[in-house]
């Protein structure tokens, strides 16, 4: 059973700063990137079939058949979208994502030999002084996969004016 969220107290006075807030929205993948990486030998290897992938010269079709995109280098990914999941904290998501993957270390060398592994954390912040850590042991975890870990922050403004923006 997952921690409860946490929430300030309801009783504070109005206008009171609530300070550590969890942030509400995030999105997890696991990518594996490369010039010349084939999707099917990561999945031969993890023995997880991708959420998505694509290989490098071959086009990405839209639903109607033209063509999206072609790709300048391959990638095999594994991704947690937040509709997947109720999970709030964010270290359990991770978890979560890596848990049907192998633990053996020896596999993992010879995925990253096939290309950098990248962990992808999207996050929306809502308010000020939202946070989130990740902890030690998965830390430890990502590093002896040698996985690093790209966060993208955004930020939604309720004003969208650029009056603090200096002139160019």
């Amino acid at each position: 059973m997952k921690r409860p969220r946490p929430s300030p107290p309801e009783d504070v006075p109005a206008g009171t700063v609530t300070l550590n807030v969890p942030i509400p929205w995030f999105s997890v993948a696991l990518h594996v990137t490369s010039v010349s990486l084939n999707p099917s030998d990561v999945s031969r290897l993890f023995g997880v079939e991708p959420t998505e992938s694509y290989t490098k010269g071959v086009p990405i079709l839209r639903p109607d058949g033209t063509v999206k995109r072609v790709p300048k280098f391959g990638r095999w990914e594994i991704m947690v979208k937040p509709s997947a999941t109720d999970e709030w904290d964010l270290n359990e998501v991770i978890a979560d994502l890596l848990r049907p993957l192998p633990e053996d270390s020896k596999i993992w060398e010879r995925v990253a030999e096939l290309g950098t592994l990248q962990l992808s954390v999207g996050l929306e912040l809502t308010e000020h002084n939202q946070e989130f850590a990740l902890e030690h042991d998965l830390l430890k975890l990502l590093g002896e996969r040698q996985i690093r870990c790209w966060v993208d922050v955004y930020r939604k403004d309720d004003d969208e004016s650029s009056d603090d923006v200096p002139a160019a």
